[in-house]
């Protein structure tokens, strides 16, 4: 009897396998409960977000308001100009709006009116701003709307902003920018309390308060002088560029406009906001036939800068 090299090397292969073979079985075993808890937290992610995201056609919406008419009516150049952006695409400012106001007054129905109103198609509404996850998917769920008009609804915004969560702060703030700057997406969000001068204020150029609203009187951040004087540069500026555009000022000089501008902003974006309101309120007037002109009145910056400046 001789020793078969081949045969012994075969044997020796046949004996890893099976011994492969077990070693994945038993590791297999030994995972399940990840995998089972994987399963688990998938499962529970998707009602998650299934529970704070909606996507709905607004011909659908019924929304139900009452008392608000002579508010909608004083925002008549903003709805004009989410419906018909190309008439005001040469005015940069994001399509970002803040209604403030108590619990339980028609903030949501007001959001829903403004989405009819425009001529939207599609409201998206995120219920918990908290949740990473839901702002991820409603990222997604706006950007592959490139031809319909989408209004994304974010309730009450201020509590994400009060707990302060630095990354989903980073992701709701990502997701209002990339949006808000698309002419088919209007950006509304609701809140009930409200605080100048914060993160929220920064964020949204517009802001429509409601009676009631709680907003939280905080002192006047002090502005340096070299500071004051970069910010009147920029006020003469954008009021360059509005009369470039072929606006003019009527019962205001120039010094005056800039005077009011800057008693109440505190940055530079401010600024440019208010200005910007300006030229659409007087656009609006013009495409309604109320003035001949583009004229921007004493009365029109005053709405300006309480779209703008709060408190």
């Amino acid at each position: 009897m001789y020793y078969d090299p081949a045969a012994g090397s075969d044997q020796a292969l046949l004996i890893t396998e099976q011994l492969l073979v077990f070693a994945t079985v038993v590791g297999s075993v030994g995972a399940l409960p990840s995998f089972i808890e994987f399963l688990t937290e998938r499962r529970k992610r998707k009602e998650r977000i299934d529970l704070s995201l909606e996507d709905e056609p607004v011909e659908a919406l019924r929304p139900r308001l009452a008392g608000m008419d002579s508010l909608l009516e004083s925002i008549g150049d903003l709805v004009d100009r989410a419906r018909h952006p190309e008439v005001y695409e040469d005015l940069k400012i994001g399509n970002e709006v803040l209604i403030i106001g108590p619990h339980q007054s028609g903030k949501k129905s007001l959001a829903q009116t403004i989405a009819k109103l425009t001529g939207m198609e599609r409201l998206v509404t995120v219920y918990n701003p908290r949740d990473s996850d839901a702002l991820a998917q409603a990222k997604s769920l706006v950007r592959g709307y490139k031809w319909q008009k989408i209004m994304l609804l974010l309730p009450r915004i201020d509590l994400a902003y009060k707990e302060s969560d630095p990354e989903v702060l980073a992701e709701l703030d990502a997701l209002i920018e990339s949006t808000s700057e698309r002419a088919n997406v209007l950006v509304i969000a609701t809140a009930t309390t409200f605080v100048p001068d914060s993160d929220l204020d920064n964020t949204f150029g517009i802001k429509l308060v409601l009676p009631g609203a709680e907003v939280l009187q905080t002192d006047r951040r002090e502005i340096p002088e070299d500071a004051q004087r970069m910010f009147a540069d920029v006020a003469r500026f954008y009021l360059g560029e509005a009369r470039r555009r072929g606006f003019a000022l009527s019962a205001l000089t120039d010094r005056q406009f800039c005077e009011r501008v800057l008693e109440g902003a505190m940055n530079p974006a401010e600024i440019e906001d208010i200005v910007v309101l300006c030229e659409t309120t007087a656009l609006f007037r013009r495409r309604t036939k109320q003035t001949k002109g583009l004229v921007i009145t004493p009365e029109i910056l005053e709405i300006a800068i309480e779209r703008v400046i709060v408190g």
